[in-house]
């Protein structure tokens, strides 16, 4: 079964068209997003594999900033760490169950749907964050609390960042705060 999202993005003046496909040993992820980041045209083209519990197993995300092309790509190795496209490895990010990609809602649901929190509880782990306006990679350390039946606050430690964030039955974000809102149908 396949979903598709769109959202706005609110920061900056994106627009994403997201396609989540539900199939029997796992998820797959297609999204791209494009518009204009801190004045810079902008394209973002990514894909992620999931398992059927939201640990990503592996992403691609491909991005132009101002017609300047990057390309990641990382998986899980035979072993559980991670590799990128030319099999160099990454130990630091081996404790990462999820990833993080700026300019995009959707790695929220990650956390989100894989954790399962029940009202008011709270899990802090360290996830792979993608900053795609800078272009790197690196661990990241966040928060996810529920705080109502489709409410989390999600909180960053390395930058000190909070955000109240609204989710649908299926865990993607339909308003998150000065970022993101979900396109509804009318």
């Amino acid at each position: 079964m396949q979903k598709s999202f769109l959202w706005n993005g609110l920061l900056n003046d994106t627009e994403e068209h997201c396609a989540v496909n539900y199939l029997d040993k796992g998820i797959m992820v297609r999204s791209e997003v494009e518009g204009w980041a801190e004045g810079k045209p902008v394209y973002l083209d990514y894909t992620i594999k999931l398992d059927v519990h939201w640990n990503v197993l592996e992403f691609e995300v491909i991005f132009h900033i101002s017609d300047i092309e990057h390309i990641h790509h990382f998986k899980r190795n035979a072993l559980g760490g991670w590799i990128d496209g030319k099999d160099n490895e990454y130990p630091e990010f081996d404790e990462c169950q999820y990833i993080d990609i700026s300019l995009t809602p959707f790695t929220n649901t990650l956390p989100i749907n894989g954790l399962n929190l029940a009202l008011g509880q709270s899990h802090e782990f360290n996830l792979v964050y993608v900053d795609v306006m800078r272009n790197t990679i690196r661990k990241d350390h966040q928060r996810y609390t529920r705080i109502g039946t489709n409410s989390y606050r999600f909180e960053n430690d390395s930058t000190n960042f909070t955000a109240d964030i609204d989710v649908d039955t299926d865990g993607l974000v339909t308003h998150y705060p000065k970022m993101f809102d979900m396109i509804q149908p009318k």
